[in-house]
Parts: C-alpha cells; sequence; structure tokens
C-alpha cells in the first residue's frame, strides 16, 4: 500500500512531455512572429505617412513660393526710364526645369528695382531633385546710367560683392524630374503651352508668355516611399498682360 501511495506521488511530478513542449514553443513563436510582422508593418506605415506629410509640405511650400515671386514678373523699363539696352521682356529663361525672370518684390519705393530671379530643379547629380531659388539684384549705377545690369554670379572670375548680390536657398527636395515639365508657358489664346526647345524658348516666345503652369511631383525619402504628391497651379501674370497691351498699342498704326 505504501509502495503504490509512493508511486501515485511520483506519477505527479514527472514534469511536462516532450510534446507538450514542442506544442508550447510553436504557439510561442507563432505568437512573436504575429507580433514582430505588426510592429514592423505599423513602423512601415508611420514612416510612409510622415513621408506623405513631408510632400505634401514641400509641394505645396515650392508652388506657393514660386507662385508669390512669378506674380511680380516685370519688364525693367517698367521701373525706371532707361535706354534700350534695359528694354529687356519680363522673362528671360523658359525651359522645362527653369526659369528666369525680372521681379518686383522687396522693392518699396522702387529703392531697389527689379530683381532676376532664377528656379532650377536640378536634373542630374548629387543635388537631382532640388529646386533652387535664386534672387539677385542689379549692379550698382555707374554714374547717370541707370541701366539694370546684373553681373555672372556663377562665373569663375565673379567678385565677392558680385556673388554678396545674389541670395540662394533650396525651396524643395525631392522634385521629380522623369515626368512632365515643371514649367509650362502659355501665350494669349493658346490651349497648349508652348515648346521649348533644347535652349529653352526663343526671345519671341517669351516677350509673349502671359501664364506661367508649375507642376511640382514630390517623393520624399529614400525607403518607406510613400506615392508621389503632384501640385499644378496655373498662373496668370497681371504685369505681363500690361506689356503684352502695351506691344498691341505701339503696333497699331
Amino acid at each position: 500500500m505504501i509502495a503504490a501511495l509512493r508511486r501515485r506521488v511520483a506519477g505527479t511530478d514527472r514534469g511536462s512531455s516532450l510534446t507538450e513542449m514542442l506544442v508550447t514553443m510553436l504557439v510561442f513563436a507563432v505568437i512573436l512572429a504575429a507580433t514582430g510582422a505588426l510592429t514592423i508593418g505599423f513602423m512601415r506605415t508611420n514612416a510612409q505617412t510622415v513621408n506623405l506629410q513631408d510632400q505634401v509640405d514641400a509641394g505645396r511650400t515650392a508652388v506657393e513660393t514660386m507662385s508669390k515671386t512669378l506674380r511680380t514678373a516685370v519688364m525693367p523699363n517698367q521701373m525706371t526710364t532707361c535706354t534700350p539696352t534695359c528694354n529687356q521682356d519680363a522673362f528671360v529663361v523658359g525651359q522645362n526645369f527653369s526659369v528666369k525672370f525680372y521681379a518686383n518684390i522687396n522693392n518699396p519705393g522702387n529703392v531697389i528695382g527689379p530683381s532676376q530671379v532664377t528656379y532650377t530643379v536640378v536634373t542630374s547629380g548629387a543635388d537631382k531633385g532640388k529646386l533652387i531659388e535664386k534672387i539677385q539684384v542689379h549692379d550698382p549705377f555707374v554714374g547717370a546710367d541707370t541701366n539694370y545690369l546684373y553681373c555672372d554670379a556663377d562665373a569663375v572670375g565673379a567678385t565677392a560683392a558680385c556673388k554678396a548680390r545674389v541670395k540662394t536657398r533650396v525651396v524643395a527636395r525631392g522634385v521629380q524630374v522623369s515626368g512632365p515639365a515643371v514649367f509650362s508657358y502659355y501665350k494669349p489664346g493658346a490651349g497648349s503651352p508652348l515648346t521649348p526647345g533644347a535652349s529653352g524658348l526663343t526671345g519671341t516666345e517669351l516677350s509673349s508668355v502671359l501664364a506661367v503652369e508649375l507642376s511640382v511631383t514630390v517623393q520624399a525619402g529614400k525607403s518607406n516611399l510613400a506615392a508621389p504628391t503632384t501640385y499644378i497651379q496655373r498662373i496668370t501674370l497681371p504685369n505681363a498682360q500690361s506689356v503684352l497691351r502695351k506691344k498691341e498699342e505701339a503696333a497699331t498704326p
């Protein structure tokens, strides 16, 4: 009787079997894998959400910045009485990924004069995808000469004074260059944009620009990419309308 009792007590203290341990380990592994997958998925979704918000902010800032400046496009001779050397059109360069024009910005009482503004999307190299803004004030007048001249600050021999007249900043990063043109140009009465050549719009085409359409597509980040965000806005130029009317009136006998 005592021997049977000992056997029963010993039988209840023998622990888990190998099968039970394997089942427990399998269940734990499944739970661990599911938890890891959910965590990774959450982190990826969160990263994509952050990237998407960055894209929205970058695209909106880029379009708002360029729109504000483009609306002030002006011919230099509208700012002062000058010789024919400053009788230039408002737009200097019109390309798919670059535009240069004269703008009446930061100029209360015409104390500064028109600034030369350039927006360029870098299409290759380490800075690919950057939208760069350059704002340059004119060179100091020499004597009674009131022509607006602008030095080449990118030239190898550019002086420190010349470079100091240019303010450069990056407006946006991650701008896509493999899709449609960032800058499209329209003349009066045209339903389709002008087609820039290899070097951009011709002088005649530049003088007829009435509206500029911005199409900025941004995709931020290098991993966990969100779908690209595109902002499109067409800006009709109030100053350009005035210039076009003057030309039409001058051509009328």
